[in-house]
Parts: C-alpha cells; structure tokens; sequence
C-alpha cells in the first residue's frame, strides 16, 4: 500500500509514521501501537529513501524509521528531512547501541532511539511520552552553546560561567547544564556544588553505549537553583576516557533538553576542547584588563581565526575592571577586538562566594560582581546582542597595545 493512503483520515492527538524494510519490525511496532488512545498510526514498509515523499498533511508528528546500514546517504536523508520538519521527533530503531551510529543519528537530528530486540511494552512506553510531552508543552527549540575559555590561568573564566549559569537559571528560569571540560584540573563543580556529583564526564564517556536522555539526566548534579552539572573526571588520567566524538554526542542530546549548555573548556587546546570550540553557538574567552592577559588573547584570536571562526562567534568578556594600573579598555579593544562585557574587581565578595562554594550573587547581590552578572543574564535571557561594557578613561601604555 502506498505511503500516503495507509496514512488514516481524522484528528488524533499523535500522528505516528513507522518505516522499515523488515516485516518483523513493522509488526512489533504495528502490535505495540495498535489500540493505543489517541494516535493515528501509519506502517509503511520502505527504506529511509521514502522520506523524500512525505510533505503536507501526510508529515507525522512522530516518525519511527529502522536504520540497520549505517548509511551516509540515510543520515544525509535524516539530516535534510529534521531541518525540513523540526517539529518532527525522529525515533531511530537499531539492531544494537553502535555508538558510531548514535553520534551520526544525533548529528542528523534523531531526537530518541529504539533498540532490537524490543523490551514488552517500550514502544508504547515511549510513544505515550512523546504525547504527554507534546500536549504539555510548546515545542522546544534548540539550546544556546556556550564556550567559556581562559586566555590566560587565573582570568576567572570558570567562576564567570558557574556564577552566569545560575543566575539564567535562578532568576530567569532557564534550564542550564555546565559541562566541565578541563578534564585535568576541572573544579566548575566546587563552585556550586557542596556534595559529590553522581558521576562525572568520564563516567558517561565510559559507558557511552547507555547514552541517552534518561542516562545523561542521571549522570547530572542538579541543584536546587535549575542548575546541571555534568562534572570533569575526578582522576588526571580519566581524561583519556573522554573523545570529541562523546563530546560533540552529548552535546547534541543536551541542547534539546535545555535552554543553555556552558561548556567550561580549559585553556590546553586539544582535540576535545577544539570539538567543544566547533560545537559553540558562541565563545567566550576571558581575560583581564593587564598586558600578560592582552598579549595572551591576542595569540588566541590568532588561533580563532586560524580555525575560520566568525567574530560574531567571539564575545570578549574582560573580568576584575576598575583595578588601579588597569590596561585600558580602549587600548585591548584595538587588539583583540569590541568587548561584549565587562565584570568590575569585587575581589573580597568573590573571594568568599569561592570558599563557601555558594554563587556569588547569593552571598550578596548587590556586590558589583553579582550586578555585572545579573545583567549579563538579563541580556542573554531577553536575547539583547549588545553589551555595554563600562569604559575606561586612562590610556596608559597605549604603545604597548599596537
């Protein structure tokens, strides 16, 4: 039967296509939905080639396709009908947890996956939630990724990112995950976090093959305030457990799940923090307003723009201003570039958020520290793109920024 008149005339409250070549896999799907309230279920037995002929009326709400080839052209197929149909969720049934097949599924848009042989009651299982999620809620569009990296040690890149990702969650509601990616000496945890996490990136990346929603959600801290936390790996040498490859996985999961995904990313530039740079919507390096930091970012635009990054990519944050013998503002700007914000010197308000492990704008927000990042938030969380850096009226040492 053709693809388009198995498609069942009415209203439901799902509209589900199952795809598949075997008949062994359209049955088990067929008998797992069948009955079920509120859907209108379509079998079709065909390759994802079939995908090209769906349009209209006839585009599920829920797709359901067996991918057994881990064909480039398949994923090109999914790939092209995700960003032609974005409401759609794609399921995706495989014969085993491949995790080469995940990651390009991932890439191509697949929002779930089903594994063969399939658990009783499964299909159903997660059929019904996609419904439930569905009717409960507006569709979610895709996360922000946001890179804090350090142009020099000390630049206060992890504070600046832990302390912003609470504050989007805080006072604005936003669902936040930090993932630490400075594998060796990652600490993002320690500045929220006053218990150990359940586990860490290592963790995850060492049991890869359980990737998915439910798995990621219990490998994240979470604090009372929204925040997530996916921790750096405990030990130095478990950072070899963690490749691009998980990393570029995980993100992508984690984007559809929330508003904003900070990656912490240390300042050694290797193929992980690389992978971590090339996923961010946008970046942002951290330095601090003296000539060591300056010369330093100056070497990373370098790298920036042998990467072929855009500078709508790079938002320059300048941390700790106001500081007496500062470099001016003025003078970095012709260096590096046009700072997107600035965070003032507030070092005993910080000092103490740092040593009580709490966020600093819960100490006091009122501090300048906690006022520079409650309007960074209100910035991003109301999509505002121009900062206003507070600037600064000396210009000493101005030979040295040209």
């Amino acid at each position: 039967m053709n693809m388009i008149e198995n498609v069942e005339a009415g209203i439901a409250t799902l509209r589900v296509l199952v795809l598949g070549t075997a008949p062994s896999f359209l049955g088990a799907v067929r008998a797992a939905l069948d009955g079920e309230p509120g859907l209108r279920l379509a079998v079709h037995q065909g390759g994802i080639e079939e995908l090209g002929r769906l349009g209209g009326a006839n585009v599920p709400d829920v797709l359901i396709a067996q991918e057994t080839q881990k064909s480039p052209e398949h994923f090109r197929l999914l790939a092209q009908f995700t960003l032609d149909h974005p409401g759609v969720v794609v399921v995706l049934s495989c014969p085993s947890k491949d995790a080469d097949l995940m990651i390009q599924a991932l890439r191509a848009g697949v929002k779930e996956f089903l594994f063969e042989p399939f658990i009783e009651g499964e299909i159903a299982a997660l059929v019904r939630r996609l419904g439930i999620r569905r009717t409960a809620q507006a569709p979610v569009k895709q996360g922000e990724v946001m890179a804090f990296v350090p142009c020099k040690g000390g630049s206060g890149s992890t504070f600046l990112s832990t302390n912003l990702a609470h504050v989007l969650a805080s006072r604005h509601h936003k669902r936040v995950l930090v993932i630490d990616l400075n594998l060796q000496f990652g600490d993002a945890s320690f500045f929220l976090l006053d218990r150990p996490p359940p586990t860490t990136l290592a963790g995850v990346c060492g049991s890869f093959s359980r990737l998915d929603r439910s798995f990621l959600a219990s490998s994240v801290a979470k604090l009372s305030s929204g925040v997530h936390i996916l921790s750096a790996p405990e030990r130095a040498a478990d950072a070899e457990l963690v490749k691009p490859e998980h990393v570029e996985a995980i993100v992508a999961l984690a984007r559809g799940q929330y508003d904003y995904v900070v990656l912490d990313v240390g300042r050694a530039l290797d193929a992980v923090s690389l992978k971590a740079l090339d996923l961010a919507d946008h970046i942002y390096p951290v330095l601090q307003l003296s000539l060591p930091y300056v010369r330093d970012a100056r070497r990373m635009k370098e790298v920036f723009q042998s990467l072929g990054y855009s500078e709508n990519k790079i938002r320059w944050i300048v941390n700790r201003t106001g500081g007496q013998g500062d470099f001016a503002m003025a003078d970095m700007e012709r260096v590096v570039g046009k700072a997107y914000w600035s965070i003032p010197n507030d070092h005993k308000h910080v000092g103490e958020a740092v040593n009580q492990g709490v966020p600093v704008t819960e100490l006091s927000s009122h501090a300048p520290s906690a006022r520079g990042l409650i309007k960074w938030a209100a910035a991003l969380a109301s999509g505002e793109e121009e900062a206003r850096p507070r600037k600064h009226w000396f210009s000493f040492l101005r030979g040295a920024a040209k």
